[in-house]
């Protein structure tokens, strides 16, 4: 599936349907990509490849629900990984 498609000359968004699938496009990897290193260059991770595993899934979960901007991504996915409670309740569940 491509992150958008042709109607009329005009580009429309992929519906949320297909974004929940878990298949993305290259536009997709991107936004979550960029998502990603604004998280991790504004909180330096306090665990290193863990925290960077559950803030990439966090990431991905997110983006699945609906959040696709990069920045609001990053800054959400960031608030919830540095959350304790988050963190013992999802830390094997999000995907």
């Amino acid at each position: 599936h491509s992150r958008e498609k042709r109607v009329k000359g005009r580009h429309m968004p992929r519906k949320h349907e297909e974004i929940r699938s878990g298949v993305f496009a290259p536009q997709d990897i991107e936004a979550m990509r960029a998502a990603f290193l604004l998280a991790a260059t504004e909180n330096t991770p306090a665990d290193g490849q863990e925290d960077g595993e559950l803030l990439a899934r966090a990431i991905i979960r997110l983006y699945k629900m609906g959040l696709l901007e990069p920045r609001k991504l990053g800054a959400v996915a960031a608030l919830m990984t540095s959350s304790n409670l988050f963190r013992a309740a999802h830390l094997d569940k999000v995907s």
